[in-house]
Parts: C-alpha cells; sequence; structure tokens
C-alpha cells in the first residue's frame, strides 16, 4: 500500500512549512529513516526522514511552495506496486492540491473569457 508523506508539525505554533529542496527525485528509491525533503520554518530548516521504503512515486509540490501541516506532499510506492500508476492518481505536482500556496510570482488570479476576474455564481 501506498505510504502518504505529510507536512510535518515540529511545533505546537506550527501552522505551515516550505519546501526548500527534495533529496529524491520521482523514480528514486528510499529507504526508511533517510532524508527525503527539507522545510524551512519561522525559525529553522528541517531534514524530514522517508517513512517507509520504495520507490518515491509523487512529489506533490514544487520546491519553494509553502504547504499547511498534515497535508500529503509526497508519496511513496511500496515494494510491487506500480509508481506510475500512483504519480498518474496523486498528480505530478503540477497542480498543488488545497492547503498549500505556490511561490508569488506563480499565483495568477482566474480569469474568464472577457479578460474580467471570474467571479463565482450566485
Amino acid at each position: 500500500m501506498a505510504v502518504e508523506v505529510t507536512m510535518p508539525k515540529f511545533g505546537l505554533t506550527m501552522q505551515e512549512g516550505t519546501i526548500q529542496r527534495y533529496f529524491k527525485a520521482p523514480g528514486e528509491s528510499v529507504r526508511a529513516g533517510e532524508p527525503l525533503y527539507e522545510v524551512e520554518t519561522e525559525k529553522v530548516l528541517y531534514e524530514v526522514e522517508a517513512p517507509a521504503s520504495g520507490t518515491l512515486a509523487a512529489a506533490l509540490f514544487p520546491e519553494g511552495a509553502t504547504v499547511e501541516c498534515g497535508v500529503v506532499i509526497a508519496v511513496i510506492a511500496e515494494s510491487g506496486e506500480d509508481a506510475a500508476a500512483l504519480s498518474a492518481r496523486y498528480g505530478d505536482g503540477a497542480a498543488p492540491a488545497a492547503g498549500a500556496t505556490a511561490p508569488a510570482a506563480a499565483v495568477a488570479p482566474p480569469r474568464n473569457g472577457d479578460g474580467a476576474s471570474a467571479a463565482p455564481s450566485a
């Protein structure tokens, strides 16, 4: 069964963390306990260890993304699982899931056909 890797909560006041870098790329093998990615909080950088051995099937957020604690940020395929199928099911990280914000330069407001901002229907 696939292992979902979530943004950890390192302290009582931590609400979110910024992914600084991944130590593994999708498709690479990982071992439980080895560094998987690095998170920056308000005060410090943490190396987060892989919770299981297998293949990194998907990194759901790009480096530089700020993600709320508890949100799934990566998926590890265990031995015998199809990493490509898991990657397709979870997505390839191109579209962040709810609970994350992209770096400020990458954020664009939604637009409709005439160039005006899209507004929800009442």
